[in-house]
C-alpha cells in the first residue's frame, strides 16, 4: 500500500531527513513541515526534490497544522526536543511540552478536517518501559513504574497520539532505540577521534537498545505501507547490548591504542539528569517486528558501528 501524500514533522531531523529522502526516491509526495521553512527548503531544494513540499507550522496551533496536512493521507509524527543535552528545568519543560502538548495540537488538527489522513505513525522511545540491568522487555511488557521523568514523558505522548484512533485513524507507535548513523561532518570528528575510541563509558553493564539508522527509516515505510500494522512497536536491533560491547565495538573496529574510560560522574557534570540517557539503559527486543518477518539490515552491533566509519 503507498500513500498518495504523506506528511513529516521533525522532517529534517536525525530521522525525518533519510525518510524524506526514501519517500522522494521512490516518488512519494511528502510535505515537510517546519518550524524554520527556509531551512527546510535548503535541506531539500526543488532540484533534488520535485516530490517535497515545505510548509512552515506552529507545532502547538492546530490552525496552523490542518493546512500542513492537506491531501496528505498519513502523518509521521517525529517531532521533538532532543534529550541527550544538559537538563535544565526549561530544557525538561521544553522536552515534554514537545512530545505532550505537540502531539496533542498535532491530533487536534486532524480530527478537525473534513479529508483527515487515514494512518498516524508516531515516534515514541523504549523508556516506554523503564529502566532494568535484568529484565527482557517485548510490547507485552507494561509501562514503567511513575516517577522516572523519561518514563511518564514518553506514556503521556504515546497517550495523546492514541488519541487520534478516537477519529478513526490507523495508529501505529514505534518505540525507537538508540539510532546510529552520522552525517558526513560527523564521520569525519569520528575519524579523527578513532586512536581514543573504546573506553568504558560509565559502569559498562547498562543496556542499549539500538538501530542503525537504516532500519529505522525502513521500520517507518513499513509502517507507512501495512495496513495491518496498528499498535506498538518496538523499533530496535533483535540484538541489543551492554554499553561495555558498544564501546568495544568502536574501539575494534576504529583500531584505537588509547582507550579513555568515562565515569559516570563525569557524564553527570556535564549532562545533569540528562545523564540518565546514557547511565541507564533496557534490553527491549522488537518480538512484533521479528513475527511480522521483517529484516533487519543491521542485526549486530560490530557491523552498524562500522559503517560509521565507511
Amino acid at each position: 500500500m503507498t500513500q498518495s501524500r504523506v506528511a513529516i514533522t521533525g522532517a529534517t531531523g536525525f530521522l525525518g531527513s533519510r525518510l524524506v529522502e526514501k519517500l522522494a526516491a521512490r516518488g512519494t509526495p511528502v510535505t515537510a513541515l517546519s518550524r524554520n521553512p527556509v531551512a527546510a527548503a535548503a535541506r531539500f531544494p526543488t532540484a533534488k526534490f520535485p516530490q517535497v513540499t515545505v510548509a512552515s507550522y506552529s507545532p502547538f496551533d492546530p490552525a496552523t497544522i490542518a493546512p500542513a496536512l492537506a491531501d496528505a493521507s498519513a502523518v509521521v509524527h517525529l517531532a521533538g526536543e532532543p534529550i541527550s543535552v544538559r537538563w535544565t528545568p526549561g530544557v525538561r519543560a521544553a522536552i515534554r511540552q514537545s512530545r505532550e502538548a505537540g502531539t496533542r495540537a498535532l491530533v487536534s488538527a486532524i480530527g478537525g478536517m473534513s479529508g483527515q489522513p487515514a494512518t498516524l505513525i508516531s515516534a515514541s522511545a523504549c523508556r516506554y518501559y523503564g529502566v532494568s540491568e535484568s529484565t527482557r522487555f517485548s510490547e507485552e511488557s507494561p509501562r514503567g513504574p511513575p516517577g522516572d521523568y523519561l518514563t511518564d514523558t514518553t506514556h503521556l505522548w504515546e497517550a495523546e497520539a492514541q488519541r487520534a484512533a478516537d477519529h478513526d485513524l490507523r495508529v501505529v507507535i514505534l518505540r525507537f532505540g538508540l539510532a546510529l548513523a552520522l552525517t558526513q561532518s560527523g564521520r569525519e570528528t569520528l575519524k579523527r577521534l578513532r586512536p581514543f575510541l573504546g573506553g568504558r563509558i560509565g559502569s559498562g553493564r547498562q543496556w542499549v537498545s539500538w538501530i542503525h539508522r537504516e532500519d529505522a527509516t525502513d521500520i517507518l515505510l513499513r509502517a507507512l505501507d501495512t495496513a495491518k500494522m496498528r499498535g506498538a512497536y518496538n523499533a530496535t536491533s533483535p540484538n541489543p547490548v551492554r554499553m561495555r560491547q558498544v564501546t568495544d565495538a568502536f574501539g575494534r573496529v576504529s583500531r584505537s591504542f588509547v582507550r579513555v574510560p568515562v565515569p559516570g560522574m563525569v557524564i553527570r557534570q556535564v549532562l545533569g539528569d540528562g545523564a540518565t540517557v546514557v547511565l541507564d539503559g533496557q534490553r527491549v527486543h522488537p518480538d512484533r517486528l521479528l513475527a511480522d518477518g521483517f529484516n533487519f539490515r543491521f542485526a549486530q552491533i560490530e557491523p552498524a558501528i562500522y559503517g560509521l566509519f565507511s
